[in-house]
């Protein structure tokens, strides 16, 4: 008995999105899965990232593809350099910062998937012409996001 469809995603099919500091690719949607899992890609430029945010809901499978990046995880911080995998368990503090000279790409499988449709909807936001912060906020929340100063 098949559950899951097979999914192909081909280069130039993905969706580019702007998360603010790094850009998104969209590889594999949750709503191609049955919500569950999602593939992302984040490539962030030299000294962008992804700041420390705790996820309520999602593990995630993280895969160093291309770069150097500084990771935090819980209280340790590390360098890591390409073909570094982590797996980051909901709850757990992360974030990370491209360290080296070069953009990196950073693959992250999404479990469960949902999360992917959090970016969609902070690209839109993003490109609202208006103040940020009080829409952000609500949109983490609805999501399970906390992000740590």
């Amino acid at each position: 008995m098949q559950t899951q469809n097979p999914v192909v995603a081909a280069p130039g099919d993905e969706v580019r999105l702007n998360i603010g500091g790094s850009q998104l690719v969209r590889r594999i949607r949750s709503e191609d899965t049955d919500g569950a899992f999602s593939v992302v890609e984040f490539v962030s430029q030299p000294g962008e990232g992804v700041g420390m945010h705790t996820h309520d809901n999602e593990d995630e499978l993280v895969y160093l593809l291309e770069g150097e990046i500084e990771v935090t995880v819980g209280q340790s911080t590390m360098t890591a350099t390409a073909g570094t995998s982590a797996l980051l368990p909901k709850g757990i503090p992360h974030g990370y910062s491209n360290t080296g000279s070069t953009p990196s790409r950073l693959l992250a499988v999404l479990m469960p998937g949902k999360l992917d449709t959090f970016f969609l909807a902070l690209n839109r936001e993003l490109a609202a012409d208006r103040e940020h912060e009080e829409h952000i906020a609500r949109l983490c929340q609805s999501f399970g996001l906390t992000f740590h100063n």
